[in-house]
């Protein structure tokens, strides 16, 4: 069993005002069904040290394989008793829905998820509001062309985030999950302050300077392996993941929870 790391970030912004200051966001990523622990233990014991006020899944927590489902209702069964869950699609999650062989098993394991309260973000958003601040959370679910492999990445049109989420308000803090990293640009112009995803596992392996060594898509050393990147205003923040599927190799990269702790850039000021 290899150890969990824990990774914390901050993210600092006058959006987010004194309501907001100190929200901790846990974020979970391409588990792939795995067993960190039994019954996922040591899994379920970081994040309940963590004490997170929200967790956030960025894609792929299952696999296309429609493998060990209840694996992964088994542990949100019992991290919604932790606080909330706002889960974002994958393109494991996409390939499920889309087979006409697992088609039947995925929308199970959905219900399974709203019934204990677990809230799908598929193209869709939801508003938290905490006095008169207001944290707007989007899971962006694209298409299977932009999960491209070896070097053909799809060109993304300029207007494409725009036709699948309302558009974005300044005046409020907008967290956008999108699971593939690739696609940052986009993301920012369409008005994410932050941006969580995954599916990059961190590069498989972790080379010291060098950083991840190879992306899902099969490209070398990808620029997007792992860690937080910043463009004009925004933030990306990049999970390694907790599993592994096809390639099961995490080298010098263990399985990561993810934290972002959400700052008050002017902490005098009232709300």
């Amino acid at each position: 069993m290899k150890k969990i790391s824990c990774t914390n970030y901050e993210y600092t912004s006058q959006k987010i005002g004194n309501a907001f200051d100190g929200f901790k966001i846990t974020v979970l990523s391409d588990l792939h069904a795995v067993d960190l622990g039994n019954n996922n233990e040591d899994l379920y014991n970081k994040i309940k040290e963590i004490s997170p006020d929200i967790i956030i899944t960025a894609g792929d927590m299952v696999s296309s394989n429609g493998k060990n489902f209840n694996t992964v209702i088994s542990l949100f069964e019992r991290l919604i008793e932790i606080c909330p869950i706002y889960y974002g699609i994958g393109n494991h999650e996409l390939k499920l829905s889309i087979n006409d062989k697992t088609t039947k098993k995925f929308k199970y394991y959905k219900r399974q998820l709203r019934k204990m309260g677990v809230k799908i973000l598929n193209n869709r958003s939801i508003r938290l509001r905490i006095g008169e601040k207001v944290l707007r959370i989007s899971g962006v679910n694209i298409e299977k062309k932009f999960y491209s492999k070896f070097y053909n990445k799809s060109i993304m049109p300029s207007d494409y985030i725009n036709s699948l989420l309302k558009p974005c308000n300044n005046n409020r803090i907008e967290l956008l999950i999108a699971h593939n990293p690739d696609y940052f640009d986009n993301y920012v112009s369409w008005g994410a302050d932050i941006v969580l995803s995954g599916h990059i596992h961190g590069g498989l392996v972790v080379l010291p300077i060098l950083g991840g060594v190879i992306a899902p898509s099969l490209r070398l050393f990808p620029y997007y392996d792992y860690g937080c990147f910043a463009n004009k205003d925004s933030m990306l923040y990049l999970s390694r993941g907790l599993g592994a599927h096809t390639i099961p190799i995490r080298l010098f990269n263990p399985p990561e929870i993810m934290t972002v702790t959400l700052r008050n850039s002017y902490k005098n000021t009232i709300d």
